[in-house]
């Protein structure tokens, strides 16, 4: 800054301290601005700076910049010594944290009070380059009598802010001198060792992550479920967790050179040889302290074979595993509704046996709720934390049933899995096992079935060892069993070994009285998953509901409903009409009917044909309905106006419902 400069900003100064007009052509926009700012502050041009009661917390807090921020200042400061210069780091709010530089200066800075813990922000000291560059967030440089305050007069700064990686301002770095002057220079160095900070912040933080990361997959690996072990391309073990160690009978106690040798010992004997091949999901059965143990073992190559990963899984973990997973009942005797007296029977029968851990044979038609029963029993039972496992005999090959139900063993058939699979029986064991559709069970099938709920223990194809079973047996058959023994189709032995509890779950035809109390239940769960207020319908619908006859019950009519409300999403009411034809056609014809038997037992028309009552009664129904339309009404009956003109002439009495 030339010394006419200087002078000009000097008188500029004076002038605004002194409430007169200042030449904004003299003055920078910036520095102007902030000289407004403040002296709206009220703050005095010889205030001194504050001071924070905690230094130690300022260093804490911005300890991440610190340590960023000097070995950059340290290297900076053998360059600047002895040339007048001072670099000082700020942080965020304008505390004074850190400095190096020429002696002297500093010397001559702490006597003035920049020490750390001291603030220079603009709301203490008014304008400076450190307070300027944070509320701007830029690099600001603020020359002798620039400054508000005026005991910096003498002072020249440079700032430059510095941002983490998230672009978060955190601090400041600031270039201070006083017979120095700056320039251009001087902010490209302030700007050059605040990028330099700012790479290491980001580097520092990298690092950090790293390490975090690494810390948490240690511990995530220590505490798997599974074995897991790390071997060099020489098939040393690098590295292994405790339940490795676990799975082998491995002490944790001996030293770390004993434990590898005992692992590869296991790893690469003849049974396992884990240099053989890379393989995923095999079975082998290894001899571990002198017991036969079955395990699961996973084997992959990484880093280009620099390392090999083995993971280790107990296989009876696995299946126990796999009945867990199979437990998915959610209905309970609260979901079964009706109140007519067979449904009532059914529920408190099945409710009473749920204690025990009878057989529970559960008979009715397709779609009157069978395993809603059966979950109902298992949720209720001392099972009920255990598995749940469903099987549909009819769903399943005659060829494949016996796999599917027993397991096999590894490379028992072609095609066969290399680890081998569980078989249903095994995963349901300690819960319920519910076989639905049980008379479509092949015959030849059911004598092996027979034996396994005999004896509580079953082998799997291919296998020699018996597997014990502990399962609570509930089947279901849409049939009359017994019938199906009479006709050789059905052992008689498997029957009374199902059957030890029949119960008979009635069909919607049966509880006709329930359809209204099941229909509101149904249209309250579709509201809820519609997310609709509660869906109404009016009394016609549910008159056509209940004449129909429901050859799919329960599960038809929740089918009809889900329809009815997808056709009516913009109606508040349901009507018949959003009913399939089917069940209007039932529900005209029924009303009929009922026409029909009222006038003959009225008396009415005695000279009339049980043909042509049949008639009026059509016609009288749809006319109310139709609120006395002539147009619509004979759309609906079928034929032209004006023979419904003609048939009305005919009947005149119809006409009173017009």
């Amino acid at each position: 800054m030339q010394n006419h400069d200087r002078e000009t900003i000097i008188l500029q100064w004076k002038r605004f301290i002194a409430g007169n007009e200042v030449d904004q052509s003299s003055i920078r926009p910036e520095i102007l601005e902030s000289w407004h700012y403040s002296k709206n502050k009220g703050i005095d041009i010889n205030s001194r700076v504050a001071y924070h009661h905690n230094t130690d917390f300022l260093l804490e807090r911005s300890q991440e910049l610190i340590t960023a921020a000097q070995p950059f200042m340290k290297m900076i400061n053998e360059v600047i010594a002895g040339s007048g210069l001072r670099i000082d780091c700020i942080d965020f709010e304008g505390y004074f944290l850190c400095a190096c530089g020429d002696p002297a200066l500093l010397q001559e800075s702490e006597h003035n009070g920049f020490v750390p813990g001291c603030n220079v922000s603009m709301d203490v000291l008014g304008t400076n380059a450190a307070g300027l560059c944070l509320a701007l967030q830029q690099t600001t440089q603020v020359i002798g009598p620039e400054h508000f305050n005026v005991h910096l007069h003498n002072l020249n700064c440079s700032a430059t802010p510095i941002f983490t990686p998230d672009a978060e301002l955190v601090g400041v770095l600031n270039i201070l001198s006083y017979a120095t002057p700056q320039n251009r220079q001087t902010l490209g160095l302030t700007t050059s060792i605040a990028k330099a900070i700012e790479n290491q912040l980001a580097l520092n933080r990298t690092v950090t992550s790293l390490k975090v990361s690494n810390s948490e997959l240690e511990t995530i690996i220590e505490y798997l479920p599974q074995g897991v072990i790390a071997l060099n391309s020489s098939g040393k073990v690098v590295s292994f967790n405790r339940k490795a160690l676990e799975l082998f009978a491995i002490s944790p106690k001996a030293n770390a050179g004993r434990r590898c040798r005992e692992l590869e010992k296991i790893l690469h004997s003849k049974q396992l040889n884990t240099r053989s091949k890379i393989h995923t999901e095999k079975e082998h059965t290894l001899s571990i302290n002198g017991k036969k143990k079955s395990f699961i073992i996973n084997v992959h190559s990484i880093e280009n074979g620099a390392r090999t990963l083995v993971m280790i899984e107990d296989s009876g973990r696995i299946m126990s595993l796999s009945a867990t997973q199979s437990n998915r009942t959610s209905y309970t005797f609260g979901d079964i509704v009706g109140s007519c007296s067979e449904i009532v029977k059914a529920r408190e029968l099945a409710s009473m046996v749920s204690a025990t851990d009878s057989s529970v044979l559960l008979i009715g038609e397709s779609g009157t709720g069978k395993e809603l029963f059966a979950q109902a029993i298992h949720a209720a039972s001392d099972r009920s934390k255990s598995p749940f496992v469903a099987i549909n005999c009819g769903a399943i090959p005659a060829d494949i049933i016996e796999s599917e139900l027993f397991g096999y063993e590894p490379g028992a058939f072609t095609g066969a899995r290399e680890a081998g699979k569980p078989g249903r029986l095994e995963a349901a064991s300690g819960g319920t096992l519910f076989l639905d559709e049980v008379e479509a069970m092949p015959l030849s099938f059911q004598v092996k079935l027979l034996r396994a709920f005999s004896s509580k223990s079953m082998v799997r194809v291919g296998g020699i060892g018996e597997i014990a079973l502990n399962l609570r047996l509930i089947a279901a058959s849409k049939v009359d069993l017994l019938e199906e023994v009479n006709q050789s189709r059905f052992r008689e032995d498997l029957y009374y070994r199902i059957a030890t509890f029949p119960i008979q779950i009635p069909s919607l035809r049966e509880r006709a009285k329930d359809i209204r109390l099941l229909t509101m239940h149904f249209l309250e769960q579709i509201s809820n998953e519609y997310s609709r207020q509660s869906i109404k319908a009016d009394d016609n619908f549910y008159e056509a509901l209940v004449s129909y006859s429901w050859r799919g019950n329960v599960r038809e009519l929740r089918n009809v409903l889900e329809r009815a409300v997808v056709l009516g999403l913009d109606m508040d009411i349901l009507t018949p009409d959003q009913l399939p034809d089917t069940i209007r056609k039932a529900w005209m014809t029924n009303g009929i009917k009922q026409r029909t038997r009222a006038s003959r037992s009225g008396g009415e028309s005695e000279n009339e044909s049980l043909l042509q009552l049949a008639e009026h009664a059509a016609i009288a129904m749809v006319l109310e309905e139709e609120g006395g339309n002539i147009s619509r009404s004979a759309r609906r009956l079928g034929i032209a106006r004006s023979t419904l003109y003609q048939k009305l002439d005919a009947a005149p009495h119809l006409l009173n419902v017009r």
